[in-house]
């Protein structure tokens, strides 16, 4: 059982220029990209923005969806609303916290994940200890950036390279991140 506080985890893809979205959707489609974001997030509340979840459509299935808007008579079936980053973590945490089946990196803790959009991203950055990074080695245009991310906040846990013939000819690497001074799992 856990008993420490749940890690608040962020999982995001972005191109070499930090570029993450254009028109409200991904600007790339690569094989098995969105099979490694469910197989990172399911069972875990996720937290997004409206805008995200509008973009996606309906809630994740296998996992407590919270969406943070501040408009007070928005809601949307199988979806918790929150008004604020804030109360959308304390809610997500709790979750978590009486979760002990979570898929977690051994000996670590619980995880809320954040999945966008950029503004929510933002907002959460300081409170983010782990971040599960893709970063696809190419230019794409787009207009909406992961400007709060610095590579120098982070330590390196894991990095795994996909081949490019299984990408689309893109140079996929999916990263996993802490926030340097952080020390979230037992080694």
């Amino acid at each position: 059982m856990h008993t420490d506080e749940p890690v608040i985890a962020m999982m995001m893809a972005m191109d070499r220029n930090r570029l993450i979205g254009r028109d409200g959707r991904l600007p790339w489609h690569i094989p098995g990209e969105l099979a490694y974001f469910k197989a990172v997030t399911m069972g875990k509340p996720v937290v997004m923005g409206r805008k995200t979840y509008e973009s996606i459509g309906k809630p994740l299935p296998g996992r407590d969806n919270i969406v943070v808007t501040r408009n007070p008579n928005w809601s949307a079936d199988g979806v918790q609303r929150a008004q604020s980053l804030e109360s959308a973590l304390s809610l997500a945490k709790g979750i978590a916290a009486g979760d002990t089946q979570q898929n977690v990196p051994d000996g670590s803790h619980p995880e809320v994940m954040i999945i966008g959009g950029a503004s929510l991203c933002r907002d959460a950055m300081p409170d983010t200890q782990r971040l599960y990074l893709t970063t696809v080695d190419y230019d794409f245009d787009g207009d909406t950036w992961f400007d709060s991310f610095h590579w120098d906040d982070w330590k390196v846990v894991s990095e795994e390279r996909r081949d490019p013939f299984s990408t689309d000819g893109l140079l996929v690497t999916y990263w996993v991140l802490e926030k340097a001074g952080t020390n979230l799992t037992d080694n």
